[in-house]
């Protein structure tokens, strides 16, 4: 069955940090509510009451207890003027880290987007500043120090290929910034792997989707498997679905924070690329209806510096043939700065070969 041309239009993917100042607008008050009998027919009339074991209830208490010293709330503040002109820090977001070594904190980059300070709170309640010490806007990824990391576990990391769709996952999250010592737990299955999205951030790629509740300030909180492992970050949720949850494999955080701790940078080519099409090739007189579509050139970059043009065609990289700009950006993320990588171009009617040296990723970019 054809997709309908239109419908990817109508999805829009919304990142999870939280809004304070948003929430501060409204209140939110929980009732408790007692059942009542009036007027409900009792189907169990006579029957003994059922044990909790008999129910075989999906039980992730012990999960969730495990997990729980590996898991913080991440809040931010920014420095604002008052209407006297005075410079301020007032709370402007908050999300949760996932802690992931002795004393890093793995977390959304649109959490600590803009941050004049970044604020961690564990179990205990205990405010400490954090220190950003890398950060990918692209893949939306940040990394936390802290001095004092008392209390604070690691978390196990798992990976997705040992997840199939429809294996029972957690999310654990800042949910609504209710209570920055007691984060929100969910539970659902893997609804698909490897999904791409496209978000106000850019595109992002091999996320799991989820059905388990993601809501803001989820953002930065892990997604663990049935053994207590992350396989993944809590990222976006689709704006007009509902239970659409999305998270960053963590196979693609391992590689981010592997960089890091070899001092290495993220890999920047300097190109926005679309797929290429049939549309695009007549338009624009191409050779090829597949490949990566060059719409921009980042001046300055190891792109420009190359004398790769808007409307070129990434159709090779060394080895690997690209039909897709996914298929480009995974190359691309496959080497490191300073590496000389072989492109293969169609310009027009035209085949280039050219090397281009790969730079690093400015920060904040």
């Amino acid at each position: 069955m054809r997709k309908h041309p239109g419908l990817a239009a109508l999805t829009s993917f919304v990142l999870v940090a939280l809004s304070v100042t948003t929430l501060g607008a409204c209140s939110v008050q929980t009732t408790a509510t007692t059942p009542t009998t009036s007027g409900v027919v009792d189907g169990n009339a006579g029957r003994p009451a059922p044990e909790i074991g008999d129910l075989d209830l999906y039980d992730v208490s012990d999960l969730v207890k495990a997990a729980r010293d590996g898991v913080v709330s991440v809040t931010q503040e920014r420095v604002l003027l008052t209407f006297t002109g005075v410079p301020e820090e007032v709370p402007a977001g908050a999300g949760t880290g996932i802690v992931v070594d002795d004393d890093l904190i793995l977390t959304n980059y649109h959490v600590i987007e803009g941050a004049s300070k970044v604020i961690v709170t564990g179990r205990d309640g205990e405010p400490r500043d954090a220190t950003v010490v890398a950060e990918s806007s692209g893949r939306d990824m940040a990394l936390l120090s802290l001095e004092d990391t008392s209390g604070l576990e690691p978390l196990p990391l798992g990976s997705v290929d040992d997840v199939e769709v429809g294996d029972p996952v957690i999310a654990i999250g800042n949910a609504l910034d209710l209570d920055t010592s007691e984060p929100t737990v969910s539970a659902g299955i893997v609804s698909a792997k490897d999904r791409t999205i496209r978000t106000r951030n850019g595109t992002m790629q091999h996320l799991i989707q989820t059905d388990a509740a993601i809501n803001p300030g989820n953002s930065g909180g892990p997604l663990l498997d049935a053994s207590g492992r992350v396989i993944g970050m809590s990222t976006a949720i689709a704006g007009n679905a509902q239970n659409i949850g999305f998270a960053i494999s963590v196979d693609v955080a391992e590689g981010f924070i592997e960089r890091y701790r070899l001092g290495i940078g993220e890999p920047f080519l300097g190109v926005q690329m679309i797929d290429n099409s049939q549309a695009a090739a007549d338009r624009f007189g191409l050779a090829t209806s597949t490949g990566a579509l060059v719409v921009d050139v980042v001046a300055g970059s190891s792109a420009d510096t190359a004398g790769i043009q808007q409307w070129d065609v990434i159709v090779k990289i060394d080895d690997t043939p690209i039909e897709t700009a996914d298929g480009a950006v995974d190359a691309i993320l496959g080497s490191i700065p300073g590496d000389l990588v072989e492109m293969e171009l169609v310009r027009g009617r035209d085949r280039l070969q050219i090397e281009v040296t790969i730079g690093e990723r400015p920060t904040g970019t």
